[in-house]
Parts: structure tokens; sequence; C-alpha cells
């Protein structure tokens, strides 16, 4: 599925999902946002430690499709080294 993403985003010849995990870093640094960080939207730490719960009812069964089954305490780490 990731190599069908980058094949959309225009990456000629993908051969793996890093080919899109590549092209979406450099769609998100062409656009601006490569710097952003979730502290200058106000997001405080504690308000961060509810994020977890809020991907399982936004993605609903969707998360399912992703290849790796990431646990909350795996979210929380990601947006721990998102927040900056």
């Amino acid at each position: 599925m990731l190599i069908k993403m980058a094949k959309a985003m225009g990456v000629e010849n993908p051969t793996s999902g890093k080919d899109f995990i590549a092209a979406l870093d450099k769609l998100i640094a062409d656009v601006g946002c490569a710097d952003l960080k979730m502290s200058d939207f106000g997001i405080t730490r504690d308000e961060m430690k509810k994020l977890p719960k809020r991907v399982h009812e936004v993605m609903g069964g969707d998360i399912d499709a992703d290849p790796v089954k990431l646990s909350d305490e795996d979210y929380l780490a990601i947006f721990e080294a998102a927040y900056k």
C-alpha cells in the first residue's frame, strides 16, 4: 500500500514504504511545515497525554490498516518526540 502511495505522490519506481516516507518528508518541507511544533499551537504536555485515545476515536477501524501495530505508549512517544 505504501508503495502505491509513493507512486501517487510522484515517486518513480518506488520499491518500499521508505520511498513514501521520503516523499512525505519532502512534501512537508516544501509546504513549510517541517519545523512546526505541537507547542506552537498551545498544546500542553498534559493535553498530549490524551492524544493516544483520540487516535483510536478518530481513526476507528482504519488504524488496523497500519503495517505496524502501535500501542498507546508508542503513540504517546511519537507525540512527545513531536512536541519539541
